[in-house]
């Protein structure tokens, strides 16, 4: 592998918050939704909900309404992600449609140690379709396929993923179980040696009740980076005044630079405005992620 291929290697991984050992499109374990971002990915069990069917499909599954999201991150070091996604209920369960793109920009390009002879971007894209159904009172399940490509300089690599989930209903009102396991697959070779995806195991809970015009729900959550020994735990929370403005909170542990997250939600009528702060430390930088929502 030649200087210019090494570099981006090197930087990738880095510019992504360190997310432990990347095993290859570490992309996929970026927050790509101000929800997700905002309270800290605890909430593996949100029924309904677009925002979160990246952390487990059968989110999904008891949607009862069509909806478009559509959500712009900056992260650090010129890395953007850009994420598009549908959503629409029918007889026999829900189905979801996404695309992310995720980019950065301007990275130098070297052969030999000095000035840049000019800057490179790389491009890691994926397409996912997400179908959950709702099998009994009380247990949900959801399947999302994934087709991904990336591309670093002029090497190119393509490969198959699948996401796998549940949700449990126990007899206990406000409260949801969910178990997810993301991004199994790979990815082909760039040049050599195929890669493994970032998988993951996702298990939490999540616990909602209503004080007079004000909603609550909490979450927490355990997750743990399946080949490197990874572990992560994370609580969120949200509350929301009226159906019209929510406030979120989250913390997670196990990442070298980030922990603390929050964000505000804005509705009226089918027009919904979601937005992320994610801190780091070290002077790494600070991401921001904005979305665009309507539900029809």
């Amino acid at each position: 592998m030649n200087l210019k291929i090494l570099l981006a290697f090197i930087l990738l991984p880095t510019i992504v918050f360190s997310q432990g050992t990347s095993r290859g499109v570490a992309s996929l374990k970026l927050p790509t939704t101000p929800f997700i971002g905002a309270t800290g990915e605890s909430f593996i069990a949100d029924p309904t909900a677009l925002q979160s069917i990246l952390i487990n499909p059968a989110n999904i599954t008891s949607r009862e309404s069509y909806g478009v999201m559509f959500s712009h991150t900056e992260w650090i070091q010129d890395v953007h992600t850009e994420f598009l996604s549908t959503a629409a209920p029918f007889r026999y369960g829900s189905l979801a449609l996404s695309i992310a793109n995720t980019s950065v920009d301007g990275l130098e390009l070297r052969t030999i140690p000095g000035p840049p002879i000019g800057t490179f971007n790389t491009q890691s894209t994926s397409f996912q379709l997400t179908y959950g159904i709702k099998v009994t009172e009380t247990i949900s399940l959801g399947i999302a396929p994934k087709y991904l490509y990336e591309k670093i300089f002029v090497d190119e690599a393509t490969g198959w993923g699948i996401d796998l989930g549940t949700l449990y209903t126990p007899p206990v009102e406000g409260l949801t179980l969910g178990f997810a396991l993301t991004n199994l697959g790979s990815l082909s070779a760039f040049r050599n040696e195929r890669t493994d995806l970032p998988s993951q195991l996702r298990l939490g809970g999540t616990y909602s009740f209503s004080l007079d015009i004000v909603s609550f729900r909490t979450a927490a959550a355990f997750s743990s980076e399946l080949g490197v020994s990874v572990n992560h735990i994370s609580i969120g929370t949200e509350a929301t005044y009226n159906d019209a403005v929510t406030v979120r909170f989250g913390y997670e542990t196990g990442y070298e630079y980030r922990d603390f997250s929050a964000g505000v939600g804005l509705r009226y009528s089918i027009v919904m405005i979601d937005y992320a702060y994610i801190p780091s430390s070290s002077q790494m930088g600070t991401a921001h992620i904005i979305s665009i929502g309507f539900i029809l």
